[in-house]
């Protein structure tokens, strides 16, 4: 007998897709009669979730013709094990796995992403919204259909399958199955076709589904945290945006590629663990997004300053200026151990340069020095400044971060930054950071030297000069008179 509602451990139910026959005939099936529950508008349909006894730990169901797969399936044209559901642990994900030896299910639907034979596994995401419907058997893959409905969100299913270990029991048991032991067998094996006449492999796309706010933005796009719809696994994603104006596009294109060339170079050639690889795993979030959830503004400064002064002294020794310091290119990681809360790693090189090459304006006004506003070289000075507006930001110094949004030019950034160098407690002592001429600002080595003892340097530490905590000489007038005139045209 039907349960009235689908059972409270299943993660979505098998629809019969458009009152497809077989679908019908399965729901209908005495091997299937103790998963079947009666959806919101009287449809009969197949429970899919943690109520039954999967092949593995990550296996929620398997279906096939087999005596021992948990969804029957009848009919010569579906295999003994036609494909099964699989939970992610690590991302909260269910992944539908194709089984059958012809390679006889796949996805459709509106925004599907069908099984690509290309790929070493027929295994693809399955989502509300994504991949709503499968079939199975047949050359068309479609004598058997069901459509997903979901009981639940995404994000609420993602939580359900992290916790699942403490779920209540509640099993139902298949009674054409006896069980009596643990089976041995783990995860399933993934059969493919071999055709002796495919062509050779060719670039195989990266589908993905973004998923929850905008990490971060930069200079061509904005960065977005997404599912890898054929691995399950989270990753970063920078969405590029276009000039909507055709005249401007090929200036984008060339601009464009030669900021993706210089920071896979850059990337390639450096290895630190407070700067992002060219290849990593889905870091937690930003300074940005670390600051806006509520953590503890002293505790994330404490942490992320000598984490970065090290990052930018590591870039400085060989050469590099980043020019694009700020919250939303610092990512971070939690950490478990005692002495440190996170690991911060500086990312998004687009806009880095060498110290011999860097005299164009780029960056974000808000963490711009001052000599990046003037004609002239540029040194490793400039991220220097950047971070010391970053850690004004974090420690709202001054009422920094909560006025951020509201300055209208570089002249008034300039404002608020300076006074606060000189009076603001929680940023007073770094003040050497934010000297207005970059000959006598500190340097990330000095400061490392003089407030960590020099730990992480990758200056040699003979070569660091002492560091002067005397306000500087001031400016001639006519430099003077030139940076005010520079501040006024980006009013």
């Amino acid at each position: 007998m039907a349960r009235p509602c689908p059972h409270p451990l299943a993660l979505f139910s098998l629809r019969p897709y458009h009152k497809n026959e077989r679908a019908e005939r399965l729901v209908a099936h005495s091997n299937n009669s103790h998963n079947v529950s009666t959806l919101s508008d009287s449809t009969l349909a197949l429970d899919v979730g943690f109520h039954l006894h999967g092949k593995s730990s990550k296996t929620l169901v398997t279906l096939g013709r087999g005596v021992d797969t948990d969804i029957y399936l009848e009919g010569s044209g579906v295999s003994r094990v036609q494909c099964s559901f699989e939970i992610d642990l690590d991302t909260g994900v269910v992944m539908l796995y194709d089984r059958s030896f012809p390679s006889s299910t796949q996805v459709f639907g509106e925004n599907a992403t069908p099984f690509q034979r290309e790929r070493d596994q027929r295994k693809v995401l399955v989502q509300k919204d994504l991949n709503a419907i499968i079939g199975m058997g047949g050359e068309r893959r479609d004598l058997v259909q069901f459509e997903l409905e979901w009981h639940q969100d995404p994000t609420q299913t993602a939580k359900a399958i992290k916790d699942y270990d403490a779920l209540p029991c509640g099993r139902v048991e298949n009674p054409r199955l006896a069980r009596t032991v643990d089976e041995a067998q783990t995860d399933l094996p993934s059969r493919r076709e071999t055709r002796p006449h495919t062509p050779g492999q060719r670039q195989l796309k990266m589908r993905y589904l973004t998923v929850g706010p905008k990490l971060g933005s930069g200079q061509f796009g904005t960065v977005h945290k997404a599912i890898d719809v054929d691995s399950g696994k989270l990753m970063a994603v920078k969405i590029l945006v276009r000039p909507t104006r055709a005249s401007e596009q090929e200036d984008w294109r060339q601009s464009l590629y030669y900021a993706l060339k210089r920071e896979v170079e850059t990337l390639s050639e450096i290895s630190h663990p407070h700067i992002v690889e060219i290849f990593m795993g889905l870091k937690e979030g930003t300074l940005e997004t670390l600051i806006d959830s509520g953590a503890d503004a002293s505790a994330v400064a404490n942490s992320a300053f000598p984490q970065m002064l090290q990052a930018l002294d590591c870039i400085a020794w060989k050469g590099i200026i980043h020019r694009g310091v700020k919250p939303e290119n610092v990512l971070y990681v939690s950490l478990s151990q005692p002495d440190s809360q996170y690991q911060f790693q500086l990312g998004d090189f687009g806009l880095c340069n060498r110290i011999i090459d860097a005299a164009t304006f780029a960056g974000t006004y808000l963490y711009m020095p001052p000599e990046m506003l003037q004609e002239g070289d540029q040194t490793h000075k400039v991220d220097v400044w950047s971070l010391f507006v970053t850690m004004m930001w974090i420690l709202d110094a001054g009422g920094f971060r909560q006025r951020s949004n509201r300055f209208k030019s570089v002249a008034e950034v300039q404002r608020a930054v300076l006074p606060a160098a000189s009076n603001v407690d929680s940023v007073s002592e770094i003040r050497e950071m934010a000297f207005v001429n970059p000959e006598e600002r500190a340097s990330a080595a000095q400061m490392l030297v003089e407030y960590f003892d020099g730990a992480g340097l990758s200056t040699p530490r003979n070569q660091v000069p002492a560091l002067t905590s005397s306000p500087p000489p001031p400016l001639p007038l006519r430099q003077l008179e030139l940076y005010k005139q520079n501040l006024e045209v980006f009013k």
